[in-house]
């Protein structure tokens, strides 16, 4: 059914700030970081544009689940960061590279990426929705690309799932409509050039929670199952095992202490890890 929706101790701090500090003297500081201090300076990159988890507002101040989070990592690992944005790929491109340090791009585990990056232990949990206006009929996958034009952000792992499908039976390819963002997902579907949309369960509750988003709703139950959801996690350059150590303990430290439990409740109405 379809739901329509409007501590570290000091000891472990001290060897942290130790394994920190020696990473951050290898790093070149630029021009937009702060000003040189004792602590550690870590670069981090949010994906750009997905609310609820990073976007900008008017000032163009980035904002979201992933930045709050970001900056509570950052006070309990006791170093200084800086935040950027930038598309999904290129995250992964950048970290691998070592131009950042640490990756919130929501990203997924998977085989080929461990050959590039490391991951830290999971910080939540994804899924895949099919979203739709309200009163239609529930409907699997497979089910909705054979009757509905359905938009789906390109490259994207929803995108691969109906390209699958479509390629199975070409003349479905006419019903996948192909978006580049997410306010192109719900534009597609608003204006008519298609019936559904299908993204990442946690951003579509976003939109249905948004004024745009009323009268619409989600069409069937999540989806996992073959690469459409899964843990989440944060991701680091390779070789930075002691910088991976150090958030996975701060991680955990913040689920212990409840800080990850309010900043979740602040963006979402269920808990997402």
């Amino acid at each position: 059914m379809g739901f329509p929706m409007r501590s570290v101790t000091a000891h472990a701090l001290s060897a942290i700030m130790v394994l920190l500090a020696g990473l951050a003297l290898t790093q070149p500081v630029r021009a937009d970081a702060p000003p040189p201090t004792d602590r550690p300076f870590l670069r981090i990159v949010v994906i750009d544009h997905s609310p609820p988890f990073s976007d900008r507002d008017a000032a163009g101040v980035l904002f979201g689940f992933n930045i709050d989070f970001g900056r509570e990592l950052c006070r309990s690992l006791g170093a200084v960061c800086s935040f950027d944005a930038a598309p999904f790929k290129q995250i992964i491109d950048d970290v691998a590279a070592g131009r950042y340090d640490i990756g919130f791009g929501n990203v997924l585990r998977t085989p080929d990426r461990e050959q590039r990056l490391l991951f830290s232990i999971p910080y939540w949990r994804s899924s895949t929705s099919l979203v739709g206006h309200r009163g239609m009929p529930e409907l699997g996958l497979e089910e909705a690309i054979r009757s509905r034009r359905i938009a789906a952000i390109r490259g994207s792992r929803q995108h691969a799932a109906l390209v699958r499908l479509a390629d199975a039976d070409p003349v479905l390819h006419a019903n996948l409509v192909p978006v580049s963002t997410l306010d192109d997902l719900w534009d597609a579907m608003r204006s008519g050039k298609s019936d559904m949309a299908i993204g990442p369960t946690l951003n579509v509750v976003h939109f249905l929670l948004s004024d745009p988003g009323d009268g619409f709703e989600t069409i069937g139950t999540p989806m996992s199952d073959d690469g459409l959801g899964g843990t989440v996690h944060i991701v680091f350059p390779p070789g930075q095992h002691a910088l991976k150590a150090a958030v996975d303990r701060a991680l955990t430290a913040l689920r212990n202490d409840g800080t990850y439990q309010r900043i979740n409740r602040h963006y979402f109405p269920f808990d997402i890890y």
